[in-house]
């Protein structure tokens, strides 16, 4: 039985916003969207679709081997509901600082406000309010088989497909800080982002809002903050860019989420996003 309302005007609108903005970026930028704060490439956002799309259409197509896998999903609403609002709000809290910090001082802050509202400040409201009981941990039963399907149909588009959306920017810095840089920016990216959004914040949106809708809010909240350091030249091309980038590859790692509770692969497929080839072209090329 639902234990919701619906919700899924958000999965409209959600899905209205990626539309609209595609079709602004094909006006603004001929559809050429950043696909990283590091370098200045551009990328096609046709191409990108495609890379995550076949992967998403695989995901859609395996079964689903429990019917109800939400750990909330007999936890009372009152305690759910305010934790899910503080959660949501350091979210928009992490957002809002990004936005208002100015550009040339970002990254300065850029860690220290994810650490204060994607895990301190979150983790301390976890303890303190009231924890609605769990009828099942997040790990218990961890599906790896079609989790891991889907992610190495992904790992052979983004990077061994002819739509491959690797990058070969130099990084003029040494292989040991190269990769400390990495090393860093996956603990404090990839594992506390999905950490956060997917399985702290749509976790608990799921049993309020409904699976899509929770899924489609949390991608969107998770996109919008990559617009301050993913500008695009001018305000709306940096938001158009994150969400027709971040926001369907967040529509993509939420259906994951929401399909088999598996934390690793969405940390693995995030992690070698954000992983600098040039480390393994070092390595391993000379």
């Amino acid at each position: 039985m639902k234990r919701y309302k619906s919700y899924t005007w958000i999965v409209w609108l959600t899905f209205t916003i990626i539309i609209v903005s595609a079709i602004w970026l094909i006006i603004r930028n001929n559809g050429m969207i950043k696909t990283s704060a590091d370098y200045e490439e551009l990328t096609s956002f046709f191409q990108i679709w495609v890379v995550v799309g076949l992967p998403a259409l695989l995901l859609y197509l395996l079964p689903k081997q429990k019917a109800s896998n939400n750990p909330f999903s007999q936890s009372p609403i009152k305690k759910l509901r305010l934790q899910a609002t503080i959660l949501f709000i350091m979210g928009l809290l992490f957002l809002i600082a990004m936005m208002l910090t100015p550009e040339e001082s970002v990254f300065d802050y850029f860690y220290l406000y994810k650490l204060l509202f994607l895990f301190i400040i979150p983790f301390i409201i976890i303890k303190i309010v009231p924890a609605p009981p769990m009828n099942q941990s997040y790990a218990k039963p961890v599906q790896w088989l079609y989790p891991m399907l889907v992610a190495v149909l992904w790992i052979y588009m983004y990077f061994f497909s002819p739509l491959s959306l690797t990058s070969n920017a130099d990084y003029e810095i040494g292989l040991l800080y190269l990769f400390i840089g990495a090393a860093v920016s996956f603990i404090l990216n990839s594992v506390l982002e999905e950490l956060f959004y997917r399985v702290w914040l749509q976790t608990r949106l799921e049993v309020l809002l409904g699976t899509w809708p929770a899924v489609c809010a949390t991608a969107m909240l998770w996109a919008l903050w990559h617009t301050a350091i993913q500008g695009g030249g001018s305000l709306d091309l940096a938001i158009t860019n994150a969400i027709v980038y971040q926001g369907v590859i967040g529509l993509f790692l939420g259906f994951l989420w929401a399909k088999y509770r598996n934390v690793w692969v969405l940390i693995l497929i995030h992690g070698l996003m954000n992983f600098p080839i040039q480390i393994i072209t070092q390595i391993f090329g000379g």
